[in-house]
């Protein structure tokens, strides 16, 4: 009977021990997912023309464009503005994977969330237009209507 009894106690103990493991694991992914959604990611060009800043998904949450910048050519601007929002949001995915990494240590988590594909290490490359209107500084192009 002594032996049900140890048994039962050691089952008891072991079972509380689990349960506050448990416990802790989950306080802690909750932190960590609670910490990665407030992480961000900004960026600016190397000239500081185009700055961006990007959620913990991404998301472009503030664009900054200096007026040198808006006298650039349209495609010019798209595609540094594509390159700045890329090196933001690379960012902004190392600080949710420093947010997990130590919890992966740990064996809470197996792997670290994916937020969204890595960008290509380059920025797509835009066909040039051969037309002179897009060539045009903005203020020179012929104005464009639409009819119904």
């Amino acid at each position: 009977m002594n032996d049900f009894v140890e048994q039962a106690r050691q089952l008891g103990a072991e079972a509380a021990h689990l349960y506050s493991v448990t416990r802790r694991r989950k306080e802690a992914l909750r932190g960590a997912e609670q910490q990665a959604l407030q992480a961000t990611g900004t960026a600016s060009s190397p000239d500081g023309e185009v700055q961006v800043t990007v959620d913990a998904g991404g998301m472009v949450t503030g664009l900054e464009l200096t007026r040198a910048a808006l006298r650039r050519n349209p495609g010019d601007l798209a595609a540094l503005v594509t390159s700045v929002i890329q090196e933001a949001a690379g960012q902004a995915r190392a600080a949710v994977r420093d947010v997990y990494e130590p919890l992966r240590g740990e064996g809470i988590v197996r792997g670290i969330p994916v937020l969204m594909p890595a960008p290509d290490a380059e920025p797509p490359t835009r066909r040039r237009r051969t037309d002179p209107v897009e060539e045009a500084p903005f203020e020179e192009r012929p104005i464009t209507r639409l009819r119904r």
